[in-house]
This record gives C-alpha cells, sequence and structure tokens, in this order.
C-alpha cells in the first residue's frame, strides 16, 4: 500500500531526531535532547504537526530530507526565540541566515532550498499545518492579492506576525486543557482558526506585489524588523537604517510593505506604543518619561498616537486598569 504523506512526514522528523514513532507521534530522549512530534491527521485536506522538545545539542537539517512531501503545503506557527534559525538560498545560490519563529506564522514553497537550524538549551514549541495543495490554493483563491502568489511558479514568501487571537489559539495547542479524550477536536479547531485568521490578515494587505517573490534579501528585511524592535528611544531615519541593512531605502521600503504587511514607519510606531502600554500598567513612569523613553517629540505628541491607535488616551488607559 502506498504510504501517506502524513506518515512521510512522522518519518522524515523521526530520522531528524532519531526518535521512534509511537502511534501518531515521534518520541525521543537521546544524545540530541529530549522531545515529542505529535501528529494529528483529520480529514485529507489537512494534517497538524505539533513540536515540543528540548534540544541538548544543535541541530540541522536540509530541506531536501521533507520534500517527499509534496502533496501538502505547510503554514509554520511559532513562539518567540532569537535562537532559531532559517537559511535560504537567494539568487546567487548564497545562505541567507533570519530569525526563525519569531511569534508569527509563516509559508513559503522554497522548502528544497531552505536549511533548519534548532538550537539547544530551551523548550522549543512550534505547530506545522499541512494544507493539501488544492485546499491551500482554494483558500488563496479567495484572496485576489494572495492569487498573484500563484501566477507563476515561482518562490515566495509571506510572513504574518500573531495578533492576541492568534497567540492565544496557539498556546491552545499546548494547554493541559486539550489534552483529553476531545483532544483531536480541540486541536483541529485551533488549528482551524489560525489558519483562517493567517489567510485573512494576508488578505488585508494593501498589496502582493509579483516583487514579492523570492529570491531577494530576506537577512535584510528580518535585520531591519529586528533593529526597529530594538531601537525605542528615538524615531529611525529610514536611510540611516537602509544603510545598515545594505539596501536603498526604496528597496528596503517596498520589501519590508511587502514581507511584513505595514510600513516601516507604522511597524516602529507599533512597536513603541505597544511598549508604552507595558509602561502604562506598570505604573513607575509618568507620561513625560513614557514619551521621552519611546522617543516623542512631547507628552502631548505621545498621547495623540497612543489614541489614534487604542481609543484612549494614556491617561484614560491608566485609569481603566485601576478600576
Amino acid at each position: 500500500m502506498e504510504q501517506r504523506d502524513f506518515d512521510k512526514a512522522l518519518e522524515a522528523w523521526g530520522r531528524i531526531f532519531n526518535g521512534k514513532r509511537v502511534g501518531d507521534s515521534i518520541v525521543f530522549n537521546n544524545e540530541l535532547g529530549q522531545g515529542v512530534v505529535d501528529g494529528f491527521r483529520f480529514n485529507e485536506q489537512m494534517e497538524i504537526l505539533r513540536f515540543d522538545f528540548h534540544l541538548k545539542q544543535k541541530v540541522a537539517s536540509t530541506g531536501k530530507q521533507l520534500n517527499t512531501m509534496d502533496e501538502y503545503i505547510p503554514i509554520f506557527f511559532g513562539e518567540p526565540s532569537e535562537k532559531k534559525t532559517i537559511d535560504i538560498e537567494n539568487e546567487n545560490n548564497e545562505k541567507e541566515e533570519f530569525a526563525f519563529f519569531t511569534e508569527g506564522a509563516f509559508t513559503t514553497n522554497t522548502k528544497d532550498t531552505v536549511g533548519w537550524e534548532l538550537f539547544p538549551h530551551r523548550k522549543t514549541r512550534f505547530v506545522s499545518i499541512r494544507l493539501k495543495k488544492e485546499y491551500y490554493k482554494f483558500l488563496a483563491s479567495k484572496s485576489e492579492y494572495y492569487q498573484q502568489l500563484f501566477l507563476e511558479d515561482a518562490p515566495y514568501y509571506i510572513f504574518e506576525e500573531f495578533d492576541p487571537v492568534m497567540h492565544g489559539m496557539f498556546w491552545r495547542m499546548y494547554s493541559e486543557e486539550v489534552k483529553n479524550i476531545y483532544e483531536q477536536e480541540l486541536v483541529h479547531a485551533s488549528a482551524l482558526h489560525l489558519v483562517a485568521t493567517f489567510f485573512s490578515k494576508v488578505n488585508e494587505r494593501e498589496n502582493i506585489l509579483e516583487s514579492n517573490k523570492y529570491p531577494f534579501n530576506t537577512k535584510a528585511v528580518f535585520k531591519a524588523r529586528n533593529y526597529l524592535k530594538n531601537q525605542v528611544s528615538q524615531p529611525v531615519q529610514i536611510d540611516d537604517l537602509a544603510r545598515e541593512c545594505g539596501l536603498s531605502a526604496s528597496r528596503l521600503r517596498a520589501l519590508f510593505k511587502q514581507v511584513f504587511g505595514v510600513t516601516i514607519h507604522q511597524f516602529h510606531q507599533d512597536v513603541r506604543l505597544d511598549l508604552a502600554k507595558t509602561y502604562l500598567q506598570e505604573g513607575e513612569k509618568t507620561m513625560s518619561m513614557i514619551a521621552m523613553d519611546l522617543g516623542f517629540s512631547s507628552a502631548s505628541h505621545f498621547s495623540a498616537n497612543f489614541k489614534k491607535k487604542y481609543g484612549v488616551t494614556p491617561r484614560e488607559f491608566k485609569d481603566d486598569l485601576r478600576k
């Protein structure tokens, strides 16, 4: 009997971790580390692999170890970590490395040229939701923007950060509440929600152009993103950021918007305003101190931008916390 893609997927990860198959799971406790890959197969349209492990040493593999699974397209959902990376070959056949499972979801069709590195000494969790190609394309066909990715068989990559609901659904898959006789149904429901939200968020983008198709300098745009997340004390000059990343300002603007769905300015603004909420919740800084720490020109400028994003002023937000 012909082997199913689901079994091929489990066996491929079993080889990577030197693990043993137990039912629909791969379990390992060896020189590489300890962990489990749980498989869930609901129907022909969707399969899920749920990873939960702690490594003792780095584990590396190539996309060719997984390229026997041609009938499904994976969407990866992962928790934050700066110590997991992925390499993608650019147009010059050079490896470009960028942070892998930041808190978000991505899909790509560059599987054959992708190299993986998973790093030790940390708890690692991520989920691969594998969609049958026909089902994936059906979902994509609902969005005129997403359809542009399928105009030709060229490499592409799309990343979306988690929103609060996606974050909750991701962690629900690992909660003790799902580990009961209805685990299959609960995991399936969470997976459906994650997939639908991912496609919906992509559809909300203003455009996905042909230039979004790879190859392009993936390392540069992720370097820019990491820089923006760490540089919160003052506004960032696009020309300076572009020089730091080795791209022209116009190229960086275009690529950043295509991959992440927002402009550089909006992304940086959102990072600073999200941090402002944390400061307000902690209650140790005044409005003026927060404005200064986050690079706003004045407390009123900070307040106006905060209200524009969240619908309330910082003071109203703080007052609500006391209720």
